[in-house]
């Protein structure tokens, strides 16, 4: 595939339509400065799809589009079409050429085609994918691709590296990855603050849950279990009575019946023995003959078969050995005809080799003799044509040399024109250098005040947005901090508010009244009317225990109607403290002694419940330290601090009030303060909020206000000012060293003409000379040239006919002996056979005799056998008949015997089942009245009702049942005393904890999957990084070898190997002889060619079809030009190449040029000229 034709119109500076079409090789772009030269390359880079206004010299898209001249109204189009030979088939369809046109219109319409047909941007890309064309390809390579690899200005240097590795779309994304993480992570916190409030209230509530929840469960199945045990007990008792009754009375009719058949079975037995001796005689004596005839008959039986074996080996012996003695006969015939035939044919062939022999020898002495002959001639020839080529040689040499000469001279002439015309020229230019360098100069310093007064206020500037950003990441920490402190105390007073509405810990008596229509209205607990420090609630709590539980109401008629409503509903009892009661109380003085501390001063309260609070902690006192004070009040309470311990004048107390334990006291009160916290909270965080956004409105304002854009910009003008300064002295330097040169030039030239003219003149007489010996000696070879040709000739014809002669010899040799040796072998064969023969007629004779003696004695013993078998029969139908009488009476005594036997043990197992079934009997009627004993008394059941009931489904067996309902009750008892509401409070408190669970688990899942991206990210981008890095190294050494010498060194290496992803990227260049620190400190040109190594090595990661070299040639001397045009053929014949160019050495390289011109200002046209048909 290679790009064929590129067309344009309306596309920048072509306002007409332009038609360039590439060849193989190089094609050259060339042209004055502004001529439109890089917008060829621009049109090639859009039409392959490029978005990023800045790759193509423009601030916006429109300004792609032809803007019109003085003379001409703007295009509202641009147009490009690209086509490419597709006759490799390199892209995925059928066209042996593709046409890719893009048009963009004022509007801001884009359009794309594919060979005429309306396509998108994707299908191009897709067309185009893994070719290396692209309009982010290194296809497309231009001189500040140079200047940015050398200066690595703002990471460029790395930026194509990762750009050729594809490692930047992974830093992008784990970017974003990151940044999802740090938002997961602080959702996670949040989460985890609210699990943390919750939990410590969660799991007191879940202990008390589980304890009421497992009460209700297991006295339910005490209940289930307990009555089938009496179910199953009694209808299995009653079931297995029956049944051994009815077992019973049949076991003793069955006893009775035994008995009577054993004495009839005991009779029979004995008349039947009495008959059976006069059998056992008469079988023995018959079995005896018998046995003594079957060996007589085995005897006759084995010899036969003997025989019969030795028989048929016989027969089968005689059977091979006629017909071996068959075919040895045939075979000696045939040898016999053979060997005679052979015989002769070997007497003819003999007579022939002799005569053969004589004629070979005859002809091999000639061809000896003419083959002298002619080597001798062929030597003479050999020895003047030697001193014809000497002569030959000093010809051409003395030639040569003059012509040499003679262009060298002309040369030198034009070498010393062109010095004079170029000292000339570059005098004049260096005074014009000279004025260009003062006015950049001037220019340079100005811009640098520019900058340096933008620099100081960007900076500024930049001072205000980091506070700002400071401040607001400060704002957004503390509106976090504010916002999880809002939910841990939101859960905290829902779960308070929980457990105040639904009274948990409290009696049900007490939450009956609380949510009674008919009773007063907002009667408090004591509980409620209470509260204190935290530090002091456990103990305060431990102490007052036994009164949370009491209303606190005005008068006594409150107290009694509580009590009445109770009574008709049994909802159980409820303690009041009348508050009139209490006013005449007079409280003890309060004591204070060292480490103890009234209980009464610790507690807050209305003032109407002053009375009833001094009652209760009266000459109560709380021990700070937890230890006993020495001294202490009489008749005192002491509490610990932590509660545990409540010491009165005669007895102490102690432990836990239960699962809440300093949650009960002063809830109400603690609603109160939760709920201001929270407002307090919200309205902090709406505050942080507004401060924020004003914050980050600022900071917008500040952005806006920023100058880099300009700073840029003024960079690169002073940048583009102080390389153009640079340039120019740089140049200035160059013609001022050139001019010297050119002086010591000319007086050299002029020399070296006249030396050469001297040299010519000396050398034209031995030319002439050594020519007219040279002809002399070609006349003379002629002659002896022809007979040496004739006399090689013949000499050759007689060498063939002796060859061929000699040939038919070796071949009647061949065959003579071939024929020798078989007639041998036949005859070998021919003795062997009549051996064979003579061996198999003896052997047959030997057979045929014993088959004779073993048939004549075979008929007399096959009488004598038929008629021992005949007897046989007869004496084993005798036998078989005294057998059959004999164990027939034999059967009968036997099976009498075994009845009368098994009648017997059938007998002994009736009595001992009768006894059996007897115990079982009186045992069973005792356990059915223990069990109707026992539902009576335990659990108040009629054991007849019972039974008359549908019985329930059973799963075990009695025995289980039992083991089942002694656990079930171990269970009960150990539980203790239960709290049945903590399952309602549990149940909703759960719910919440599993919902907030549930959404823990999923930020964790995130997290977990957002963390192992970041690790497959990075762990793909940095393989992809460091093999392409490795592939461009290797590019690299090869490509800088190329445009210096082998000899010459240099590397690519990552500063920090250990950090491949974020290391900066040196480039080491060493030149022959040269050791330089750093890229920089070599020349320009060998900096240019050293980036032009690595753009190249790059390009070759990717290769393309094609490369655009955009005037990266322009730094470099003739001598580095050479260098560079010189890789570009080498590359040439496996890709197209095409620069943009001012060089005229570069020019002279190219294949094909084409001339952008701007005859009619701002419009460009291309004029071609075809360099390989000048050639």
């Amino acid at each position: 595939m290679q790009l064929a034709r590129l067309e344009a119109k309306g596309f920048k500076s072509f306002g007409e339509k332009i038609t360039i079409h590439f060849e193989n090789g190089i094609t050259g772009i060339v042209g004055p400065n502004g001529c439109g030269k890089s917008n060829v390359v621009d049109a090639i880079r859009w039409v392959l799809g490029e978005q990023k206004t800045r790759n193509l010299r423009s601030e916006k898209m429109e300004d792609v589009i032809f803007n019109g001249t003085k003379d001409r109204k703007p295009h509202q189009m641009a147009e490009v079409s690209i086509t490419f030979d597709n006759t490799r088939n390199l892209l995925p369809t059928e066209y042996s050429q593709v046409t890719v046109t893009r048009r963009y219109y004022r509007a801001g319409d884009s359009e794309y085609e594919l060979n005429g047909v309306q396509c998108r941007l994707k299908d191009i890309t897709n067309l185009f994918l893994d070719t290396g064309i692209g309009s982010d390809s290194y296809a497309i390579i231009e001189l500040k691709m140079v200047e940015d690899l050398l200066n690595d200005r703002e990471g460029s240097r790395r930026e194509l590296f990762e750009e050729a590795a594809g490692v930047s779309k992974f830093k992008i994304r784990k970017k974003q990855t990151l940044r999802k993480l740090e938002e997961t992570e602080k959702d996670l916190a949040r989460v985890e603050d609210l699990l943390f409030e919750i939990d410590k209230n969660l799991k007191s509530l879940e202990k008390q849950a589980k304890q009421a929840e497992r009460y209700y469960e297991l006295k339910e199945e005490y209940k289930k279990f307990s009555i089938q045990l009496a179910h199953v007990s009694m209808a299995n008792q009653a079931f297995e009575m029956a049944s051994l009754q009815d077992q019973y009375t049949k076991e003793n009719d069955r006893k009775v019946t035994l008995t009577a058949q054993i004495t009839n079975a005991d009779a029979e037995i004995e008349k039947i023995k009495a008959g059976i001796v006069g059998f056992e005689a008469k079988l023995k004596e018959a079995q005896t003959v018998l046995n003594n005839h079957m060996g007589k008959i085995r005897n006759y039986e084995s010899e036969k078969k003997i025989k019969n074996e030795r028989l048929k080996y016989l027969t089968d012996t005689q059977d091979r050995l006629i017909r071996q003695l068959q075919a040895d006969k045939e075979q000696k015939d045939k040898a016999e005809i053979i060997t005679k035939s052979i015989g002769q044919e070997i007497n003819g062939i003999e007579k022939q080799v002799n005569e053969q022999e004589l004629r070979v020898e005859k002809l091999k002495s000639e061809s000896t003799a003419q083959k002298e002959k002619a080597t001798l001639l062929q030597s003479r020839l050999n020895e003047l044509n030697a001193q014809i080529k000497s002569r030959q040689e000093l010809v051409f040499n003395l030639n040569k040399s003059l012509e040499i000469n003679s262009f060298q001279i002309s040369s030198l002439k034009q070498e010393l024109e062109k010095t004079a015309t170029d000292s000339q020229s570059q005098s004049s230019e260096l005074a014009s250098f000279e004025g260009k360098l003062n006015e950049l100069t001037s220019l340079l310093n100005k811009k640098e005040a520019e900058l340096s007064q933008l620099v100081n206020t960007e900076n500024a500037n930049n001072e205000k947005i980091t506070s700002l950003e400071k401040q607001i990441q400060e704002l957004k920490d503390a509106i976090s901090e504010t916002g999880r402190k809002v939910d841990a105390k939101q859960n905290e007073y829902n779960l308070t508010k929980s457990l105040v509405d639904n009274l948990e810990g409290f009696p049900e008596a007490v939450r009956f009244l609380k949510k009674n229509a008919n009773w007063v209205k907002d009667v408090p607990l004591l509980s409620d009317i209470i509260t204190c420090d935290e530090k002091y609630r456990i103990s305060i709590e431990n102490f007052l225990e036994p009164f949370m539980n009491y209303y606190v109401v005005q008068t006594e008629n409150d107290a009694v109607m509580a009590v009445d409503l109770l009574s008709n509903a049994t909802m159980g009892k409820a303690n009041f403290f009348v508050l009139k009661s209490f006013e005449s109380y007079k409280s003890t003085p309060v004591q204070t002694k060292g480490n103890m501390i009234p209980a009464v001063d610790v507690v807050e309260y209305d003032s109407k419940y002053a009375q009833l609070v001094s009652n209760l902690l009266d000459n109560v006192y709380i021990i700070t330290d937890n230890k006993e004070s020495e001294t202490q009040p009489e008749n005192a309470t002491l509490i610990t601090i932590n509660g545990k311990i409540i010491k009165r004048r005669y007895s102490i107390s102690g432990g836990s009030v239960g699962l809440f334990e300093g949650k009960r006291i002063g809830r109400a009160k603690n609603l109160e303060i939760l709920e201001k916290d929270i407002k307090l909270l919200t309205s902090k965080l709406n505050e942080y909020k507004q401060k924020l956004e004003k914050s980050q409105s600022e900071l917008e304002s500040l952005k806006l206000k920023s100058q880099k854009t300009l700073i840029e910009e003024l960079q690169k003008e002073f940048n583009t000012i102080k390389q153009d300064h640079i340039a120019y002295a740089t140049r200035k330097e160059q013609l001022s060293s050139i001019l010297e040169k050119n002086s010591g030039r000319t007086e050299e030239i002029t020399e070296r003409i006249a030396a050469l003219s001297e040299e010519i003149k000396n050398a034209q007489p031995q030319a002439a000379k050594a020519a007219e010996e040279l002809k002399a000696f070609e006349e003379n070879i002629t002659d002896l040239q022809a007979e040496a040709e004739e006399e090689s000739t013949l000499a050759a014809q007689k060498l063939a006919v002796f060859n061929e002669e000699n040939m038919k010899l070796f071949q009647m040799k061949s065959k003579f002996n071939s024929l020798q040796q078989d007639l041998d072998y036949k005859e070998e064969n021919q003795a062997a056979t009549i051996k064979r023969i003579a061996q198999a007629t003896e052997e047959l004779g030997k057979a045929e005799a014993d088959i004779k003696i073993i048939l004549e004695k075979s008929e007399v013993n096959d009488e004598e056998l038929t008629q021992l078998y005949s007897v046989k029969e007869t004496l084993e139908t005798n036998l078989n008949e005294t057998e059959k009488e004999y164990y027939a009476v034999r059967g009968e005594v036997d099976k009498t015997d075994k009845m009368a036997k098994e009648l017997q043990r059938q007998r002994e197992i009736a009595d001992t089942l009768i006894l059996e079934i007897t115990n079982k009997l009186n045992e069973g009627k005792l356990r059915l009245a223990s069990i109707k004993e026992r539902l009576s008394l335990e659990f108040n059941i009629d054991s007849d009702a019972l039974l008359s009931e549908a019985p329930p489904e059973i799963s075990m067996n009695e025995q289980d049942l039992r083991t089942k309902i002694d656990q079930l009750k171990a269970s009960i008892e150990r539980l203790g005393q239960v709290n049945p509401m903590a399952m309602e409070a549990y149940q909703e408190i759960k719910e919440r904890h599993d919902l907030i669970t549930v959404q823990k688990n999923d930020i964790l899942n995130a997290k977990n999957s957002l963390a192992e991206t970041i690790a497959e990210i990075d762990a793909t981008a940095r393989e992809n990084f460091l093999t392409t890095f490795n592939e461009i190294k290797t590019n690299f050494i090869k490509v800088f070898r190329s445009l210096f010498t082998e000899d010459d060194n240099c590397d690519l290496q990552l500063i920090d190997p250990n950090d491949p992803l974020e290391s900066d990227i040196d480039i080491i260049a060493r030149p022959k002889g040269k050791r330089p620190q750093s890229i920089n400190q070599l020349s320009g040109g060998e900096k240019t060619l050293t980036a032009i190594s690595l753009l190249f090595a790059i390009y070759l990661i990717k290769p393309a079809p094609f490369c655009i070299f955009d005037e990266v040639d322009a730094p470099l001397d003739d001598a580095n030009i050479d260098k560079f045009n010189n890789i570009i053929k080498k590359f040439s014949t496996d890709s197209q190449f095409i620069i943009v160019t001012h060089n005229k050495r570069t020019m002279a390289s190219t294949d094909v040029i084409y001339g952008v011109t701007m005859i009619e200002t701002g419009i460009s046209r291309v004029v071609p000229v075809d360099l390989r048909s000048l050639a």
